[in-house]
């Protein structure tokens, strides 16, 4: 009888029906970081405390390792084989070209038209222009967007879209050697405030979307910016431009103690039995002195985001906390030497699409702590949005989150997740892509198109062109170092992968029935 009574709870959360007796909707925050890998997670004392009467997804995987596609995943519910967007550049089936068609049907607008009052802060979709008369996408009330000048953090333009204050005039903003992080924590704060004055009694979505910790772009030899480059502030104080610590803050350990080589698991390990885009040389001394610095400036940099988060939730008033859900993840992770990979994202490893997920519930819905090992993917935050505010979807790719954070157990459950990628054109026209993998010897050593699937304690990878298989049981080998492509299990994965590879279309079964493991 429990069970069904759990279950009944579920199906109901699913639909996400309103009814006359409903509660208030509550507010959504959604921090969207850039590149943001899991190591990170334990220098960022805010974004932690989300997990304090939250819940916390152990087992979140992105749908692709890319900003572009990952990004249109999570605004659609749907896998990048479904959504058409492939890459971050519009000469290569991806970017703003390839999304823009989807702009009517992400959760923005479902949500205005729920009562919402919605905004967005920061990066957007790759290749969105800002300039004069900039398109504001449907369904959103404030639109505060930097295009690629947001990477290096100091130098961009920042769009000011208030509909009841700015709509005619559209202004953009010049950076003023503002941090760009810093500026977004503040516009967040304004949002809610102009919120209270011009939607008194309106929920409100609130998007923030950093580009941190992500590097910037066009790095050149001898540059003295940071690849990485953290707010001043949080810079070692003996280097220009002087920071407030000795050797930088990193969120209460000392800089200086922390070793990319030892706090990266399989950093610069032996890949023999790799895949051949794999195989790499061991790093040399000077690669690995590079990525030290990296992996400490990436750490300086997201005591800025943890500043961000605290200043954002620190301006909701006590009633605005008791209904308010705070959602914090990244589009995806981020490889610096693990594997003998030197930057970039892209593979089908942990490091690169297993990300933090973190959901603070309203304070009037306590549950305790709560850790979910369910497997949930971005393809879920479309549904789940639109089920905290009671809004009844269109099914699509992904389920909704809400009966895990809120505690229930759900029958049914996806037992399998399904990872994409499609190899970038490095000469297609346009712009230098910015999540353009760094690889060293042997030459076109990126990643190759493939399709994966991750269960709770495997990964399995297909790659266009080689008719070998990547396997690891990651219950005995969890940072995937020991590649066991002749392992019986890799026939059984191969048939759910091919299920789930088309799954969605017409003629195909859908994703979540497709996400099933055989039984037996």
């Amino acid at each position: 009888m429990a069970l069904a009574v759990v279950l009944a709870m579920t199906t109901v959360s699913q639909a996400g029906a309103g009814t006359a007796s409903a509660p208030k909707q509550p507010n959504i925050i959604f921090f969207l970081v850039d590149d943001l890998s899991a190591e990170l997670l334990q220098y960022m004392d805010a974004v932690r405390g989300l997990g304090e009467n939250g819940t916390t997804f152990s087992n979140y995987y992105v749908s692709n390792s890319l900003c572009c596609p990952s990004r249109a995943s999570m605004f659609t519910g749907q896998f990048p084989h479904n959504t058409g967007v492939a890459t971050n550049k519009g000469s290569d089936g991806g970017g703003y070209s390839a999304f823009e068609k989807h702009e009517n049907r992400t959760y923005a607008v479902s949500l205005e038209q729920a009562g919402y009052r919605t905004g967005y802060l920061g990066k957007y979709i790759n290749e969105y222009p800002v300039a004069a008369g900039y398109h504001v996408p449907a369904g959103w009330d404030e639109w505060h967007v930097a295009a690629g000048g947001g990477y290096s953090e100091f130098k961009y333009e920042l769009t000011r879209y208030i509909k009841e204050e700015t709509a005619q005039d559209k202004p953009i903003d010049p950076s003023d050697g503002k941090y760009l992080t810093d500026e977004l924590g503040q516009r967040a704060v304004n949002f809610i405030e102009r919120s209270r004055r011009h939607a008194p009694g309106k929920p409100f979505f609130l998007q923030v979307s950093p580009f941190a910790p992500h590097s910037r772009i066009g790095v050149q030899a001898g540059q003295k910016e940071p690849r990485f480059p953290p707010a001043r502030r949080d810079r070692p104080k003996d280097q220009w431009p002087a920071g407030e610590f000795p050797h930088g803050d990193c969120g209460g350990p000392d800089c200086a103690s922390i070793d990319a080589a030892t706090e990266l698991p399989a950093f610069d390990e032996d890949t023999s039995d790799k895949p051949s885009w794999v195989r790499r040389e061991p790093l040399a001394d000077s690669v690995v002195k590079a990525l030290r610095k990296d992996f400490r400036d990436r750490i300086r940099m997201v005591q800025s985001v943890d500043d961000m988060v605290e200043r954002v939730l620190g301006a909701l008033s006590p009633e605005e906390r008791r209904t308010t859900y705070v959602v914090f993840t990244s589009d995806n992770g981020f490889h610096l030497g693990q594997h003998r990979l030197l930057r970039g994202k892209s593979t089908a490893y942990d490091h690169d699409v297993r990300v933090p997920l973190l959901v603070k519930r309203p304070a009037a819905a306590r549950h305790g702590d709560l850790s979910v090992d369910a497997i949930a993917q971005n393809v879920d935050l479309f549904a789940t949005f639109l089920d905290m505010a009671g809004v009844r979807g269109e099914p699509r790719d992904g389920r909704s989150l809400l009966p895990l954070i809120q505690g229930h157990q759900v029958g049914d459950w996806r037992e399998a997740a399904l990872i994409e990628h499609v190899k970038p054109d490095l000469a297609a026209a346009g712009e230098p892509d910015p999540d353009a993998d760094e690889v060293q010897a042997p030459a076109n050593s990126a990643p190759p198109s493939y399709a994966a699937v991750r269960t709770a304690g495997e990964l399995y990878v297909e790659y266009e062109g080689d008719p070998r298989p990547e396997y690891y049981d990651t219950v005995t080998d969890p940072h995937q170092e020991s590649n066991d492509p002749d392992n019986a299990r890799t026939a059984e994965l191969a048939r759910v992968l091919d299920g789930l590879a088309g799954c969605g279309r017409p003629g195909a079964p859908d994703c979540w029935s497709a996400a099933q493991l055989p039984q037996g």
